[in-house]
């Protein structure tokens, strides 16, 4: 049997961390396939470096042109398809699209149709990324109709981006420390964290919907490709 009976994805990740590919990998349903290629990143997510990595993104599409049929083509990094400002994500699909002639999506591309899907637009953030990142992370969202009621980044000298990784337990400690005074759902950013395997638990106790990074990367991606699966493990936005 193809194991892409259903659908092809491309997805293109940054070379730190090999969070996205697992998630992709582990919740793919069955008949879809995925197919990853890496973007250079230095692993330091800074406005600076962020454009740096953008920079590659046609070079690192190219793998996917005249090659297999894929139903869409995905930038997985939400900062490195925001970090250009509002409609940014969008111009990034459309370099993915003229290069290898396949739909084009992004990250935060799917995270506003996720939030869209949702009918939510106050969102408590949660971040490992520097101060000026968290800044244009904020305007991206408010220039596109979420209100972000707070935002806070969670590295530290004491805990790093690599740390979170590959701990879920640091990042619901972040989780259950925000601020979520008016806020109607949580966003957990970043595709290089481990986080899917406690969004139903989160949900649970602070009783809003939980987007993440790699969630609604893959949930966009899949109707993208017009796979219509339910994983109500992955939360709210996946039962609809």
């Amino acid at each position: 049997m193809l194991y892409n009976w259903r659908a092809m994805i491309g997805v293109i990740a940054p070379t730190t961390g090999v969070a996205i590919e697992t998630d992709f990998h582990r919740f793919a349903p069955e008949g879809v396939a995925v197919v990853t290629n890496r973007i250079p990143f230095s692993g330091n997510p800074t406005p600076e470096e962020l454009m740096d990595m953008v920079k590659c993104l046609e070079g690192s599409a190219k793998i996917f042109a005249d090659n297999l049929p894929f139903d869409v083509v995905t930038f997985g990094c939400t900062s490195g398809s925001l970090v250009g400002g509002s409609g940014f994500d969008r111009k990034c699909a459309e370099t993915i699209e003229k290069v290898c002639g396949y739909p084009g999506l992004t990250t935060s591309t799917s995270l506003l149709d996720a939030f869209a899907a949702l009918g939510v637009s106050h969102a408590a953030v949660v971040t490992p990324y520097p101060d000026d990142t968290n800044i244009l992370e904020k305007q991206f969202l408010e220039n596109n109709g979420i209100n972000v009621t707070t935002i806070q980044g969670m590295t530290s000298e004491r805990c790093t981006l690599d740390e979170l990784s590959d701990r879920p337990y640091d990042i619901y400690r972040h989780v259950k420390a925000l601020d979520l005074t008016g806020a109607d759902s949580i966003f957990i950013s970043c595709t290089g964290m481990n986080v899917l395997d406690i969004i139903s638990t989160i949900e649970t106790d602070f009783g809003l919907p939980v987007l993440t990074s790699n969630q609604v990367t893959l949930w966009g991606a899949l109707r993208k490709a017009r796979v219509g699966d339910k994983l109500p493990y992955l939360g709210r936005l996946f039962t609809l």
